[in-house]
């Protein structure tokens, strides 16, 4: 592809936003719980305030994971067109994968702060370990046909509910390799929020689609369209039968109970509420991407997409930095302050990386 597709970076940019308000929310004030985890519910149930707090930050993970396998794609195109041979293009995949898991077991996991504590975990296997470990494993996946890599990913998503039944943790044992493939634990040397195999589905489905799209740009927003209200659809009688594909079942509370979801690990009704509002996001970007002045506001946002992982990682420093002032500390609203602050000093962040990134596009930096 000649040129970036500017909803796939806005899409990306404001799960990036949305993502350090959670964060900020985090290191400033605590962690909002609002969704499932192994089973467990909040109790009690967050104000709405802090609910939507925490529930607008979900699009985040399933968009990460899906935009990482849509990037794929996309970059396979771009180096094919380039002359790369399918073992460079490989190469480079799995040097980005590798690079993402190290950033998440050493500087994101100091961050953190595991291993620094009596009692803590000693590492934690977060979002970056599981998508790099997905682009380890689709670096060699993508050869597959494009059909069979999007039916395989489907059918994963489909029968997910049944390998977490079949393969459940045996309470107050350590189980370091099903934790790290199948199911998340908070309990024990080893914390996982991010097992790979429940969201291996959604970056090959994001591969399939990006492929797709990648050869026909134009027919993005009819595809994404599409796609996000199939997955709607199918969503809405999910939720309300309860049962399968619901590891957190709607208890008959108010509307906060019945959009309480399981992310931990993720149930295919979480998935298909949140990659169905992704998809509408594209395609709603898509469209107005030629209908709209490309103003300073979009050009934030792009930028932020455009920088992920240099945003992820900085990001984190800056809101722990912040959370030791005393005046954005203490209170949900001065959580928001800190967001806002913590957003102005990643704009120059970002404009200085990207630019660097620009200047030396063959160092290790093509890989952040």
């Amino acid at each position: 592809m000649k040129r970036r597709l500017f909803a796939i970076d806005a899409v990306r940019g404001w799960v990036m936003i949305f993502m350090a308000l959670d964060h900020a929310v985090l290191f400033s004030y605590y962690h909002i719980f609002a969704e499932g985890f192994q089973g467990t519910r909040p109790d009690p149930m967050p104000d709405v305030i802090h609910y939507l707090t925490r529930f607008v930050t979900h699009y985040c993970a399933p968009t990460f994971v899906f935009l990482a396998g849509l990037s794929v794609a996309l970059y396979t195109l771009a180096r094919r067109s380039q002359g790369l041979s399918e073992g460079q293009i490989t190469r480079k995949l799995l040097t980005r994968g590798l690079l993402l898991i190290g950033l998440q077991l050493t500087i994101v996991n100091w961050t953190w702060g595991f291993g620094q504590s009596p009692g803590a975990s000693m590492i934690y296997f977060g979002v970056l370990t599981c998508i790099g470990s997905g682009l380890v494993i689709l670096a060699f996946g993508r050869r597959l046909p494009v059909p069979a890599l999007a039916g395989g990913s489907i059918l994963l998503l489909l029968v997910m509910p049944m390998l977490l039944s079949a393969f459940s943790l045996v309470p107050g044992s350590e189980q370091p390799l099903l934790e790290m493939l199948l199911q998340p634990s908070a309990e024990g040397w080893l914390a996982v929020n991010y097992p790979i195999v429940p969201w291996l589905g959604v970056m090959g489905l994001g591969y399939a689609c990006g492929s797709w799209i990648g050869t026909r740009p134009e027919r993005t927003t009819k595809f994404f369209l599409a796609l996000g209200v199939l997955l709607l659809v199918a969503w809405l009688p999910a939720r309300l039968l309860g049962g399968y594909g619901n590891l957190t079942p709607y208890l008959g509370g108010d509307w906060r109970d019945f959009m309480l979801m399981s992310k931990y690990p993720p149930s295919l009704a979480f998935l298909l509420w949140n990659l169905g509002g992704m998809s509408l996001a594209i395609a709603a970007h898509s469209y107005f991407d030629k209908r709209l002045s490309f103003n300073r506001f979009f050009g934030v946002v792009t930028l932020f997409g455009s920088t992920p992982l240099f945003f992820y990682v900085v990001h984190l420093q800056v809101y722990k930095f912040l959370s030791f002032i005393p005046v954005f500390r203490g209170s949900l609203v001065l959580g928001y302050v800190a967001w806002l602050v913590g957003l102005a000093v990643m704009v120059p962040l970002c404009i200085g990386y990207r630019s660097l990134k620009k200047r030396y596009p063959r160092t290790v930096l093509q890989y952040v």
